[in-house]
């Protein structure tokens, strides 16, 4: 039978599927496929196909797939991990929480935002420590703490303050710290800072007796 009876035979059981077998592959062979055409009366004829265009142009679709796949699902993956550690590079989404203190003694004015000017800690960088205020970053209950000392045979008196509000007082007398610890409620934009009363001329204890700080306890 030749080749010109054989085409259109060929093309019908190509596409009928009556079977295909992929030979094992060995390093020293060529891959084939062996498709069988007929199998009349006991005498089967075959073809035999070379396939390795075939291998190596699915083997680089396959690697282009995992790699388009992987690429997609690695943002994915990153965020889920940010999220549940509660870090990412750069600080954007860490718990917010700083701590200053001041470096040197001050004669403080009156109503003088006091600025704690070494800054040990301060994730999300919410705290500025050239005016003394923090300003809230997330939405949450937060817990405020400062203490201010009062130099030799003076007076210290304080407040924490809220926006334009004035909250807690800290006193202190003759290098006794006056201090205070509280959980707050706070919106993001709103700002908290400590505020030297309207009694000019008291001075205040610095060498990092002096401190401020503040932390996230959970979002809101």
């Amino acid at each position: 039978m030749d080749q010109a009876k054989l085409h259109p035979l060929f093309i019908i059981m190509l596409m009928s599927c009556v079977q295909l077998m992929i030979w094992s592959q060995e390093p020293d062979k060529t891959p084939t496929v062996e498709v069988s055409l007929l199998d009349n009366q006991q005498m089967p004829l075959v073809a035999l196909f070379d396939t390795t265009k075939l291998n190596q142009v699915l083997k680089d679709y396959i690697i282009k797939t995992v790699e388009e796949t992987t690429d997609q699902r690695i943002p994915f993956i990153k965020t889920a991990v940010i999220e549940d550690i509660g870090y990412e590079p750069g600080r954007i989404h860490e718990r917010p929480a700083f701590t200053a203190s001041m470096r040197t003694d001050s004669t403080l004015h009156s109503n003088e935002i006091i600025k704690f000017d070494q800054v040990w800690l301060n994730m999300g960088n919410a705290y500025n420590p050239t005016t003394g205020v923090f300003t809230v970053p997330r939405n949450g209950l937060y817990f405020v703490s400062s203490t201010v000392m009062s130099l030799h045979a003076q007076h210290l008196h304080c407040h924490l303050w809220k926006n334009n509000q004035i909250t807690f007082g800290l006193y202190g007398y003759n290098y006794s710290p006056g201090t205070l610890h509280s959980a707050m409620p706070l919106k993001k934009g709103e700002i908290i800072y400590i505020k030297h009363d309207n009694k000019a001329g008291e001075s205040m204890l610095g060498r990092h007796y002096s401190m401020f700080s503040a932390y996230l306890i959970y979002e809101q």
